[in-house]
């Protein structure tokens, strides 16, 4: 099978949009009490070179696992982006798995780093977060997490420049490994290149329509490989307006 060209790969993608429509808005993320937020190209893109910047200064070897647990949320793409030009490899967990499953993914990929961010059932959840593993907190992640963790996204993207150029990966490259959720039996670890979802997206928009004026809403778990194909690498893919729930 012929390899995708480089420019149909994500990060290239990324920065194409940075570059040509840096005011355009790419993200709108309620906060709470009927308070909205929006990004721009320009906007996402920053935050996201600044945590890979962050991440880098953290030393770990490349293709470092970096884990994410939270519900759809802005800084879960702009982590997954940010792990991607940092030179690791994302794993993100459903946000409703239970304690014991949390553990085993988080070992068993052995997991650098972890994002934690919105999520119902976060006091079950918790024990499942190895003692001493690095945390990162979104904004909106629940309260104890922010008074427990002492890394939180505002504080780090605040002081951290951003990472300079255009760092990309190759398509061969492994991008994520994602986790089935379970259901029967022990999660297993799938996974998938920069090639498999240049391909994935680019076979799925000759079936469906969609075009830089597009809104989409993203709703199935970001852990799952449809929402992950289809939204994330579809809004690289097209420029389109992502909305959360």
């Amino acid at each position: 099978m012929t390899p995708p060209p480089s420019s149909s790969l994500a990060l290239q993608r990324l920065y194409h949009w940075e570059r040509t429509t840096p005011d355009r808005t790419v993200f709108t993320q309620p906060m709470g009490g009927g308070l909205l937020k929006e990004f721009t190209w320009k906007d996402m893109v920053d935050e996201s070179r600044r945590m890979a910047a962050f991440l880098q200064q953290q030393g770990f070897e490349p293709g470092a696992r970096i884990a994410i647990l939270s519900k759809n949320c802005a800084w879960w793409l702009m982590s997954d982006f940010a792990i991607w030009m940092a030179g690791y490899v994302s794993v993100p967990l459903y946000p409703t798995l239970a304690a014991g499953t949390i553990t085993q993914i988080l070992q068993h990929c052995e997991a650098r780093l972890l994002f934690l961010g919105k999520l119902d059932d976060w006091e079950t959840m918790r024990p499942g977060v190895p003692a001493g593993l690095p945390c990162v907190s979104y904004a909106l992640s629940p309260e104890d997490v922010q008074a427990r963790v002492d890394m939180r996204w505002d504080e780090i993207v605040a002081r951290t420049a951003p990472l300079p150029g255009h760092p990309v990966r190759e398509g061969g490259d492994l991008a994520t490994i994602m986790y089935t959720s379970g259901t029967t039996g022990m999660p297993k670890g799938v996974m998938h290149s920069f090639d498999n979802f240049a391909w994935a997206i680019d076979a799925g928009l000759k079936r469906i329509s969609l075009g830089s004026d597009a809104r989409m809403l993203s709703y199935l778990p970001l852990a799952h490989v449809a929402e992950r194909a289809l939204v994330e690498h579809g809004l690289l893919a097209t420029g389109l307006h992502l909305f959360f729930a």
